[in-house]
């Protein structure tokens, strides 16, 4: 790539992989092999770091959006700002889209090393699996990670950075790659890669046959590296200009084929004869007004980092740049060689990025104080309904004073013009930031409306608020929450409120129960145990304020024994499963279904039924997961097959062993 503006940890990085190559064009040793690891490890480490700092900086466009929204914006600065905002979230999709598909190109390399027959086809919107939890994607994400995995092409033993971890939670685990949450893939360390040194691979599919014969993959590569270049540029620099004096709008438009890609970027010499001709087509296009100001330097950077030259020398002889990187390369070689380029993709959409960013502005405020708000449209609920809750954090500046205006029970106020509005029935306050309001009422629902006093570039305007409440009498009630029921050995959670008493004067007793609580969250415990009674009663008391215990509810609960579980294999009871899921998973649980109760239930030991030879077998496991015997006999029925489990046996949370009455029948697809 050309040179463009780096980083000294950047230029570092560079100058070693030159240094590399350089010793292994002289004479290839294991060493210099594993020293191309260490530096692809260094430059994916730099990757994630770019990448966390991109994703970042898009959350402050967004931001910055969302504040604007919130101060109540004009619509025309609203609808620029949300201009800018969806050009920055068009970069950000064209460099995942270019990252993920130079790194494409190296899984291809990397698998292929193993297995000659795979096509770069397999590779296609695997990222969809986690971008957009596409299930076609999904299903070809498994089965290229099946692939990895039964490849062997990576020795997982104790040096690998994946080795002892739990991995049964995931189903795309594997020692090469791995899929972040934004969508980008990225490369495992390859210390333990089988085939270091591959020469033949990344001449075969990146390079080709001779300089006449480049691999179609390899020409791709290079057309879609400039076509990155070119749409990014467009992205930044093809916009309208501001409005100008005498009311005049430039359409900018850079005109990217005014530029040809060099023969060589090699010496500084020609770099900079490179790096002069951009400039002078810069120059044109700023006369021309096709390209403003503001863009240029950026432009130019980009331009300049992701010109990739259409030679290089080795050994004195003229080479196509794709022969200079990947021909008679160590495949390890080539993986620097990516992710370098890789690298070059995430810093220019930083410039990019921020040259967007730069373009919105938006009035700050003064905050020095954060605390946490949570609040609902209202306080009060009747059994059976809900409250929709909002928790956010509430930033305001502590120095300045409270100012309120309000009403009680007279909405009408705030669609009155200030003149209009009823100064009699309006209440005030001033106060410190933060500080509460007291307010009362009768029995029944109430409703504040009012305005709050806001700074805004140092002039007070008023912001509406609104807030409803309700005043009840003072009452009991008892509620259980696994329903109007106790279980037998189960801690029942019981729930008590009564209004109009303070929480610690509440008592919760039982009879033909046990009674403990209430806990952190106000939950008591109701437990009933070696009984054959059908009823327990729950009484619910409180000491008033003259010191007299008072019962506030009586309620009779029903007696019932737990319910028992029903057995799971790949979360299915029955029914139909796909064969290459069925043997992705390795345990049976079991569990309540559709049963409100969340009771722990555990697989001790369960059989499998299946047929060999048509004579049948039956395989046994002591514990909750299959055996190896187990999983390779799933492997080995065929589509339409029957896979059976019986003799599950399950310990209960009172530690009491029982066999289930039924098993699982699955049929395979």
């Amino acid at each position: 790539m050309g040179g463009g503006k780096e980083t000294p940890r950047q230029k570092m990085i560079g100058l070693m992989y030159l240094v590399l190559m350089a010793l292994l064009a002289m004479n290839v040793s294991k060493e210099i092999i594993n020293a191309f690891i260490t530096l692809n490890n260094k430059l994916e480490s730099s990757i994630e770091q770019v990448e966390t700092f991109n994703v970042n900086l898009s959350g402050e466009i967004d931001t910055k959006l969302a504040t604007l929204k919130a101060t109540g914006a004009p619509p025309d600065e609203l609808k620029r700002v949300e201009f800018h905002k969806g050009t920055n979230d068009e970069i950000v999709q064209l460099t995942r889209h270019i990252c993920n598909d130079v790194v494409k190109r190296n899984l291809y390399l990397l698998i292929s090393a193993g297995d000659k027959n795979t096509q770069f086809s397999e590779f296609d919107d695997i990222e969809e699996a986690i971008i957009s939890d596409d299930a076609d994607a999904k299903l070809k994400l498994k089965t290229l990670v099946d692939k990895v995995n039964n490849l062997g092409i990576i020795d997982v033993n104790e040096h690998h950075e994946l080795h002892g971890l739990d991995t049964d939670h995931d189903d795309y685990h594997n020692p090469l790659f791995h899929i972040d949450d934004e969508g980008y893939i990225h490369i495992r360390d390859l210390s333990n890669y089988m085939k270091k040194d591959d020469y033949d691979t990344p001449t075969r599919l990146l390079a080709g046959k001779s300089f006449d014969e480049i691999a179609p993959e390899g020409i791709h590569l290079m057309d879609n590296l400039h076509h990155f270049r070119n749409g990014l540029i467009a992205l930044i620099a093809n916009h309208p200009s501001d409005t100008l004096e005498g009311n005049v709008v430039y359409n900018y438009k850079f005109d990217t084929t005014l530029i040809e890609d060099p023969d060589f970027l090699i010496s500084e010499g020609d770099r900079k004869a490179f790096e002069k001709i951009v400039d002078s087509i810069i120059e044109f296009e700023l006369e021309e007004n096709k390209l403003d100001p503001k863009d240029a330097e950026t432009v130019k950077n980009i331009y300049v980092r992701m010109t990739i030259p259409k030679k290089v020398l080795n050994h004195d002889e003229e080479y196509p740049w794709i022969f200079g990187q990947f021909d008679h390369a160590p495949i390890v070689a080539a993986t620097a060689v990516m992710t370098s380029v890789r690298s070059d993709i995430l810093q220019v959409q930083t410039l990019a990025s921020q040259l967007v960013a730069s373009r919105v502005k938006v009035q700050s405020f003064n905050f020095n104080k954060i605390d946490p708000l949570a609040f609902s449209a209202t306080s009060y609920i009747n059994q059976g309904d809900s409250l929709g809750l909002r928790v956010m954090i509430a930033a305001y500046d502590s120095s300045e004073a409270m100012e309120l205006k309000y009403w009680v029970d007279d909405s009408t106020q705030m669609t009155k013009s200030e003149s209009n509005q009823d100064i009699q029935s309006m209440q005030t306050f001033k106060g410190k930031a933060g500080q509460s309001v007291k307010i009362s009422g009768s029995v029944g629902d109430h409703e504040l409306t009012g305005f709050i006093a806001v700074k805004e570039k140092g002039v007070k305007k008023w912001k509406p608020w609104r807030f409803n409440y309700s005043v009840g009498a003072p009452n009991a009630a008892i509620s259980a929450a696994d329903l109007q029921v106790l279980y037998m050995n189960w801690s029942n959670k019981i729930k008590v409120s009564a209004s109009g008493y303070k929480p610690e004067s509440i008592r919760l007793s039982g009879r033909g129960c046990s009674v403990s609580g209430p806990d952190s969250k106000g939950f008591y415990t109701a437990k009933v145990s070696g009984t054959k009674a059908k009823t327990a009663k729950l009484i619910a008391s409180a000491i008033d304020d003259n010191g007299k215990n008072v019962e506030l509810a009586n309620e009779t609960f029903r007696i019932f024994p737990l319910p028992k579980p029903t057995a799971y294999f790949a979360n299915k009871s029955g029914g139909s499963l796909k064969k290459v899921n069925a043997t992705s998973y390795s345990s049976i649980t079991a569990k309540l279904g559709e049963s409100p109760l969340d009771v722990p239930y555990q697989v001790v030991s369960f059989s499998m039924y299946t047929t060999k030879n048509g004579s049948p077998i039956t395989y046994k496991s002591t514990n909750n997961r299959l055996t190896g015997l187990m999983k390779a006999a799933i492997k080995k029925i065929p589509k339409g097959g029957n896979l059976t489990f019986t003799m599950v046996k399950v310990k209960g949370p009172g530690g009491k062993v029982s066999q289930l009455d039924g098993g699982i029948v699955i049929k395979l697809i």
